[in-house]
């Protein structure tokens, strides 16, 4: 039996919110650190683009050797990180079937139903004669 008071001890949500801001924590070091290793004007080169990935795991191995919530910031900078290394060698097509690296809620101007979408399949007893609307 799941006791509810476990989950909701002092620790568990400390760790938590330390796992996640680790995790945006990485992200930002990723999306500023780009910029910041090439001269202006200049293109990212190959060798500092397969670093960059890299940078996170670093930060949160240092981290890690911390106590108290900055630990679980290091954790959650490790997991991201190792997360993004990993998506690098997953093929785009898998990334699309699995759903990695898209968005899990959809924008404001994502049609939740397409005219490109199949129709369903017939069910057996239904009548589909008339209104399309009426279709359910």
């Amino acid at each position: 039996m799941i006791k509810v008071k476990q989950i909701f001890k002092k620790e568990n949500l400390t760790a938590a919110a330390g796992l996640g801001a680790g995790s945006l924590a990485a992200e930002v070091v990723v999306g500023k650190a780009g910029p910041l290793l090439t001269k202006e004007g200049e293109e990212l080169n190959e060798t500092v683009a397969k670093v960059i990935p890299a940078l996170p795991i670093i930060a949160g191995l240092v981290l890690a050797t911390s106590t108290g919530i900055v630990k679980n910031i290091g954790f959650g900078m490790l997991a991201q990180g190792v997360s993004g290394i990993a998506k690098s060698f997953i093929p785009a097509e898998t990334k699309v079937t699995l759903g990695i690296g898209q968005d899990v809620m959809l924008s404001g101007n994502a049609p939740m139903m397409d005219s490109n979408m199949p129709e369903p399949a017939p069910m057996a007893g239904m009548d589909y004669t008339g209104d399309p609307e009426t279709r359910y």
